[in-house]
């Protein structure tokens, strides 16, 4: 298959891991955890976003911080009411992840 031809799984693997370090290694006071599996990752954000984002009422942290992503150039997708997930493409660089991680980096810090 492309996926083994290519070597897919275990950049996926690899990139992956990066991905988690680079993340976890954000120390974001809005961010609770970082989770991941390969490049399934999921960052959870902290239960009182909201408030510390000064959120208009009714607004879930996740899509906040989505529609903020997207505006910046990231595709991420949310997860719940506090979580985004990514899940860039099985051949993604350890560049672009990142790239990603300095455009949530920029999003966050300027909340």
């Amino acid at each position: 298959s492309v996926i083994e031809e290519e070597g897919m799984l275990e950049n996926a693997k690899a990139v992956g891991a990066h991905a988690l370090t680079v993340l976890r290694g954000m120390a974001s006071p809005m961010i609770r955890e970082v989770r991941g599996l390969g490049l399934m990752l999921g960052i959870e954000l902290v239960p009182d976003f909201a408030a510390r984002a000064k959120l208009p009422d009714g607004k879930a942290p996740a899509i906040f911080l989505v529609e903020k992503l997207h505006d910046a150039g990231l595709l991420t997708i949310p997860s719940g009411t506090h979580a985004l997930r990514w899940l860039p493409a099985l051949n993604v660089t350890r560049a672009e992840i990142d790239e990603a991680a300095a455009i949530l980096a920029r999003v966050l810090a300027a909340l």
